[in-house]
């Protein structure tokens, strides 16, 4: 079985939102068996900012799914995407 890179986008609709904090301790948050390759606090528009994570995991069934579930539980996350997903 192969692995797996994702990024994600987080994206919040409060200006003030830390996106620092939640970058810091963003590996607590994934599942168990997904590890945070980076966390990058990037400007989206208008004064907001978005919070880009790449993870890598085991190419396995529901990983993905259970990530996006664990980045949108998160207080102040409003949307998440998945920019890229790929084997590597």
């Amino acid at each position: 079985m192969g692995q797996v890179a994702a990024v994600h986008v987080l994206t919040s609709e409060d200006p003030e939102f830390n996106f620092d904090k939640v970058a810091k301790d963003i590996q607590n948050v994934v599942p168990a068996g997904i590890k945070v390759v980076r966390a990058e606090v990037k400007p989206l528009a208008f004064g907001l900012k978005m919070l880009e994570v790449t993870t890598i995991m085991q190419d396995s069934e529901g990983f993905i799914e259970k990530l996006e579930n664990a980045y949108a539980a998160i207080p102040g996350i409003a949307g998440v995407e998945a920019k890229e997903v790929g084997l590597i």
